[in-house]
């Protein structure tokens, strides 16, 4: 009974941050709209801070990694906040190249698709057609070689999963078998060292 008390409490607490956070960030994608980039990338650390719990250039210097298993708890990955930081970064991203800033650019799209690999490998149904399209459009704008091996054997893991979808659950995605198997054999033969 107490643990059930607990649990409703910690349940209610991350929903008020992700929606605190959700808020924060439609006010971010408002600036960033508006072509307000410097004001939208402070709003979008914001959303982060809220999502988090943690200042957002503490945040930012956490790894990958680290932010996953901020993110896990009795060995359960929260995607919910997972799929709302990966949209922050998401966003972000497009902002950096707004700026000319390539390099956090690229880290920041990085990091994005790692989380949205996350999201779908932890997640026990069938991926979304909007998450897959978000996966493509990172992946399209990234190179395999540039991506850490935590993210390439992510995708790796990913691609895998598409293949085991019957045919009409990947048609639904947008994307055929022989993509998939190419996209394979290309990240099979990526150094993951």
């Amino acid at each position: 009974m107490f643990y059930d008390k607990v649990r409703m409490l910690t349940e209610d607490y991350i929903m008020r941050m992700i929606n605190q956070a959700l808020t924060v960030f439609l006010q971010a994608l408002g600036l960033k709209k508006a072509g307000k980039f410097s004001e939208a990338l402070q709003v979008f650390d914001q959303a982060l801070e809220s999502l988090l719990g943690l200042n957002a250039s503490v945040a930012k210097q956490l790894d990958d990694n680290q932010v996953l298993s901020m993110l896990t708890f009795q060995e359960k990955l929260d995607v919910d906040r997972l799929l709302v930081l990966a949209d922050i970064y998401h966003e972000e991203a497009e902002v950096y190249t707004f700026l000319g800033q390539p390099e956090s650019s690229q880290s920041t799209m990085q990091s994005s698709l790692r989380f949205y690999l996350e999201v779908i490998l932890a997640s026990e149904t069938n991926p979304g057609l909007e998450l897959v399209q978000k996966i493509e459009a990172l992946r399209h704008k990234l190179t395999i070689k540039s991506l850490p091996v935590e993210t390439r054997l992510a995708l790796l893991d990913y691609r895998d999963r598409l293949l085991s979808l019957d045919d009409n659950s990947l048609a639904a995605t947008g994307l055929s078998r022989q993509d998939l198997q190419a996209s394979l054999t290309s990240l099979d033969s990526a150094d993951l060292h």
